[in-house]
This record gives structure tokens, sequence and C-alpha cells, in this order.
């Protein structure tokens, strides 16, 4: 049994596409969007031309729903509640970033989704997230010299 038909999803998909572009494009024109001879590209260039696409590709998809009007199922529940299963422990991540940094609610999350939806064992859950924080604590920090953002975890360790 499906809970939305693929038609409505593709459509609504098309819409938000067509948003965000709107949105890349209305903050790309509170910069200067064009090109200047001895400096290049100005700061908007980039993003307004991205937002252009977006929207183009937003009226394509809705176009292209429209014309085949074929529905069929979006999703059934499994499928619904295996995408809830990502979705949610994602959702708990970025609202926790503010809060604790990058790497605590990132270490957590890889954990259980290793643990959790993976099935691994709880050694391999942990060796697998923190030597993954780890790397990616050396590759920002010290190789690139990029502050990821710190929460009170990486205060106490003094990193």
């Amino acid at each position: 049994m499906s809970l939305i038909d693929r038609r409505t999803m593709e459509l609504a998909t098309a819409a938000a596409i067509g948003l965000f572009g709107g949105l890349v494009i209305a903050g790309s024109l509170q910069l200067n969007t064009g090109w200047v001879a001895e400096t290049g590209p100005q700061p908007g260039y980039m993003p307004f031309r991205l937002g252009i696409a977006l929207c183009v590709v937003s009226v394509l998809v809705f176009l292209d729903t429209l014309r085949n009007s074929a529905g069929g199922v979006f999703a059934t529940r499994e499928q619904f509640k295996l995408m809830l299963s990502v979705f949610i422990p994602t959702a708990v991540l970025v609202a926790l970033m503010p809060f604790l940094g990058c790497y605590a609610p990132a270490w957590l999350y890889l954990f259980y989704m290793l643990k959790v939806p993976g099935s691994a064992s709880w050694r391999k859950s942990l060796l697998v997230s923190s030597l993954t924080i780890i790397a990616f604590y050396l590759i920002f920090e010290m190789w690139f010299k990029v502050d990821l953002a710190k929460g009170p975890l990486e205060s106490f360790l003094g990193l």
C-alpha cells in the first residue's frame, strides 16, 4: 500500500527545486553577479547561474511529470519506514551540531548507523566510527588547517 503516489512526489520535488533555485538567485542578487575584466567573476556570479540552472531543471521535471502522467507507487509503508530510519538520525545530527560541534555528533551518528540499521558489532561500530572521526580531525584540522566547529567535549580535551 502506498502512502503517496509517484506523480505527486515528483511535482512536489520539482516545486522544491524551483523554490530553492529562486532562493539562490535572490541571495546572489544581493551580491555582484557579473564579471569584471581585471578581477574575474564577482561573488554572486556562480550562485546566480546555479540558481538559474536549478529553476530550469525544476521546470523540466515539472513538465516531464505532467507529460508522463503514469502515477505508480512512490513508496510503500515499509520503504517509508526504512527512509525514516536514515532521515531521523540525520536530522538529529544536524540539530546537535550547533550545540556539540561537528565531531561528537558525527561520531554518535556513525556509531548509531553502523550499530542499529547496519547491524555491526559493538566493537566494529566503535572502531570504525572512532577511526573515521580521527581521520576527519587529522585531515581537516592538521592537513587542510580548516577548523571545524567544536563543542564542549573538544574544549574539555583541549582540541
